[in-house]
């Protein structure tokens, strides 16, 4: 056996073993909380779906919810069969990846991408909760593949495929709708190639709205009608991008304040780094590698590459205006879309010698910070559910007003009064109905209040404080308890 095929399997075995680990390592730690206002609505749908009551929140991701009815059977909770959901669909997404990167680099090579990629230790994070992040993370990878595979095939049946995954796509995750430019990148190449005629073009556009129209139909039927639908749909839209949403329209932060929180703090310090400075570092040497080492290779003239820097683009624009800048979660696809990108022109760029030595070096590092992050997860109470059962140890009477809190612990059945309350005003006219008992806010709605130009230092004292990682909820992972002596 010559070197050369000692190193491969070496290599391969390592990172072989990192991807089946962090596996094992899922399977054995499905998230039992609901720690968010998002989680709560997936969780209480598979009792009942019902998008009025918020169970879940518009648009209903139906294939996600219907993924979890499938599970629940496997699992103890609800909340772990959407996990559990996640977890084995995100698996299924080494293949996709694995075969976008084989087109253009070794085999080996590839595998080494798809190993990166899938231990990625973020995205793990976010697999790991109830929520639909997870699965459309892989039916990202699947839909991507589909027009990549389909672009090298003589225009046919192979058109459906792409048409077919964008609409599970979007009936796991809205959101992923700027990913469309896939299909009109699609349609382009096979009219330009003159494989479709104008005609044919038109059809297939025709098609896709019909595959869209078999989960959008089913929450018309469910909503008792489209006015009803449509009423819910307009209703929730403008709320996400007036008023709640974190959008751009919503919330003050100048444009270059939310370019650089988006940039640095959402994609490299989370979404890549995951929060650590040994991945920090080892992606850093790689992005060196990567602009300084010289090579006459045109990367940018391989399609599926060319392809992925366009979808990355127009997620990019979406997600930087349209999603909430405080949730680095929604970040996730252009994440991993840079390091998938970047690790290709990485491995081009003629540096084999120290190359997968790196990488397998990444993998590991993920692999290892990866499963120490889901097995915290797994058994750290989150903030929400600390304040839950401290209060629920409280003799006196009393009421808590929260801001999003108050749906975890409606979730979790407290006893005990609890509301959310929007503004000071109202809190001022509210908590004057509960004389004689004690009255406890949330620092997010003392927060809320200060936003609204109203400060109610001096007429608050501070009880109680409670912390969680900050990794697995960035907006309640410390909830501060004050009591209310005006």
């Amino acid at each position: 056996m010559n070197l050369e095929k000692l190193n491969r399997i070496i290599i391969l075995g390592l990172s072989s073993l990192a991807v089946l680990y962090i596996f094992a390592v899922q399977l054995n730690s499905l998230n039992p909380f609901v720690a968010s206002w998002d989680q709560v609505d997936f969780t209480l749908a598979m009792d009942r779906y019902d998008l009025r009551a918020m169970q879940p929140h518009f648009p209903g991701y139906p294939y996600f919810i219907l993924g979890g009815m499938l599970l629940k059977f496997f699992v103890d909770y609800p909340n772990q069969a959407l996990v559990l959901f996640n977890v084995l669909v995100y698996a299924s997404s080494i293949l996709p990846v694995y075969f976008l990167a084989s087109k253009i680099l070794s085999r080996t090579n590839a595998f080494l991408i798809a190993a990166a990629i899938y231990t990625a230790s973020y995205p793990l994070i976010i697999v790991n909760q109830p929520m639909s992040e997870g699965a459309a993370l892989a039916a990202f990878w699947w839909f991507f593949w589909s027009i990549a595979a389909t672009e090298s095939r003589p225009a046919g049946k192979w058109m459906l495929l792409p048409l077919i995954l964008f609409s599970v796509l979007l009936g796991i995750r809205l959101s992923y709708i700027p990913m469309g430019i896939g299909l009109i990148y699609l349609l382009y190449r096979k009219w330009k190639k003159r494989e479709l005629a104008l005609g044919g073009v038109i059809k297939y556009v025709v098609l896709a709205g019909l595959f869209q129209l078999i989960w959008v139909a089913g929450l018309i039927v469910s909503e008792g009608g489209l006015s009803n639908f449509l009423e819910l749909a307009f209703g929730f839209t403008g709320g996400h991008f007036q008023e709640w949403g974190g959008t751009s329209a919503s919330n003050e932060l100048s444009f270059w304040a939310r370019l650089k929180a988006f940039l640095f703090t959402n994609i490299l310090w989370w979404g890549i780094f995951s929060r650590t400075t040994v991945l920090m570092v080892l992606y850093i040497v790689i992005g060196i590698v990567i602009f300084l080492q010289a090579s006459k290779r045109k990367v940018l003239k391989e399609n599926s590459v060319y392809l992925g820097v366009l979808l990355l683009l127009a997620y990019a624009v979406w997600a930087l205006f349209a999603q909430n800048i405080d949730k680095p979660r929604h970040i996730l696809p252009l994440a991993l879309l840079l390091v998938f990108l970047g690790l290709i022109v990485f491995f081009k760029k003629r540096a084999e010698m120290y190359a997968s030595p790196l990488v397998v070096a990444v993998i590991i590092a993920q692999a290892i910070i990866s499963s120490g992050y889901i097995q915290k997860q797994a058994v750290n109470e989150p903030a929400v559910y600390q304040l839950a059962d401290y209060l629920e140890e409280q003799q006196e009477d009393f009421v808590l007003y929260t801001w999003e809190e108050t749906r975890v612990l409606q979730y979790l059945e407290m006893s005990y009064p609890h509301k959310r309350i929007y503004t000071y005003r109202n809190f001022l006219h509210d908590q004057g109905l509960y004389k004689g008992k004690t009255v406890y806010l949330t620092n997010s709605v003392v927060d809320g209040f200060r936003s609204q130009g109203f400060d109610p230092d001096g007429k608050l004292e501070k009880v109680e404080s409670f912390a969680s990682g900050k990794i697995f909820d960035p907006v309640y992972h410390k909830i501060i308890l004050y009591k209310w002596t005006p």
